[in-house]
């Protein structure tokens, strides 16, 4: 296998994952079908973005959390928004009310902890609680931009709150042509 056809290293990620069945996927139907829309059970609240880091830094940041406990955070939708390069978004996610402050805070402890003992470097951004429903393909970040702005100004908010009760270990699938990723290890947050 040449460089040039090697697959990238899959990235690592902490995660909340949103439940099965709240349906917050439906919100997004009405999007362009140019955007990926993600598999209802890869939807996710980032706790930590680890990315290439291998599978030991990875464990070591899952083991870095363990000892944490919080209890069940209920979640309400607040508005979507465009995430990444304001030119060319590279996701679209549905920011959060009901639940952001003490997801914020959340994260802002659990995070740099994960981060240091995968040896990751840490985050300059305040934490952003947010759920990621679809992406553009790289090319069509800029170009959808303005039709998106648009559709998010009109598009639903899914009604029912949610509960984040756990935490997973996130990489990538094997085959990502249907699923983006799996979970690697899983644990209730309350411990």
């Amino acid at each position: 296998m040449t460089p040039s056809s090697a697959q990238p290293a899959a990235n690592w990620f902490l995660a909340l994952p949103l439940p099965p069945g709240c349906g917050w996927e439906r919100s997004a139907l009405g999007a362009p079908p140019e955007l990926r829309r993600f598999d209802p059970l890869d939807l996710h609240l980032t706790v930590a973005f680890l990315g290439p880091c291998g599978e030991a830094a990875a464990l070591a940041a899952w083991e870095a959390v363990a000892p944490l406990r919080h209890g069940e955070i209920t979640a309400t939708a607040g508005a979507w928004r465009a995430m990444g390069p304001a030119a060319a978004p590279s996701a679209y996610a549905l920011g959060l009310d009901l639940g952001a402050a003490e997801l914020a805070v959340m994260l802002a402890c659990w995070g740099p902890l994960a981060l240091a003992a995968a040896g990751r470097p840490a985050e300059r951004r305040a934490p952003l609680p947010h759920v990621t429903l679809m992406r553009p393909r790289r090319r069509d970040g800029q170009r959808l931009r303005q039709p998106l702005a648009r559709w998010m100004a009109a598009a639903p908010l899914p009604s029912g709150p949610v509960s984040f009760s756990e935490i997973a270990l996130y990489t990538w699938t094997l085959d990502r042509r249907e699923r983006l990723f799996r979970i690697q290890a899983r644990r209730p947050l309350a411990g």
